[in-house]
């Protein structure tokens, strides 16, 4: 168990330090969200670059089955989770903004790894994982159109 509380300890950072990387780095290239007095990054802007191919490659090649199929769900105001059950992720807007980055807030936020019904720490660490996975070809994918 001590092994996989530490990889999956790695991991979590790892994703972390990954998104805040690209945050950073989606701000120093212009994609900043306009209708803020503050320099946030635009996820908006750059899964809207990314477009439809980028969302069918991660479905066809399966390396992201539980975000896109059981996307992570919001703790709400009455501290219920919705929705319920989660609708499968069907594009590449929702992909970015309800699957990555709602994984890196509800962990950063302290809503992952806080125990819950059986199975949910290794869904909390696959869905970290696969959010990191699909951040990764992400930035690739971008780097391949911007090259």
């Amino acid at each position: 168990m001590e092994d996989f509380v530490g990889q999956s300890l790695r991991r979590r950072r790892a994703f972390a330090r990954q998104f805040g990387d690209a945050e950073y780095a989606l701000k120093r290239s212009g994609r900043i969200r306009l209708n803020k007095k503050t320099a946030e990054a635009d996820w908006d802007a750059f899964a809207r670059d990314l477009g439809p191919e980028f969302f069918a490659a991660v479905v066809d090649n399966g390396i992201a089955k539980t975000l896109v199929g059981e996307p992570p769900r919001r703790l709400m105001n009455d501290l219920v989770w919705a929705p319920e059950i989660p609708v499968p992720l069907m594009n590449v807007h929702e992909l970015i903004i309800q699957g990555v980055c709602r994984v890196r807030n509800s962990y950063l936020h302290g809503e992952k790894f806080r125990g819950g019904p059986d199975g949910q720490w290794e869904r909390d660490v696959t869905l970290i994982k696969e959010a990191h996975v699909v951040l990764q070809a992400a930035l690739a994918w971008s780097g391949r159109a911007n090259a």
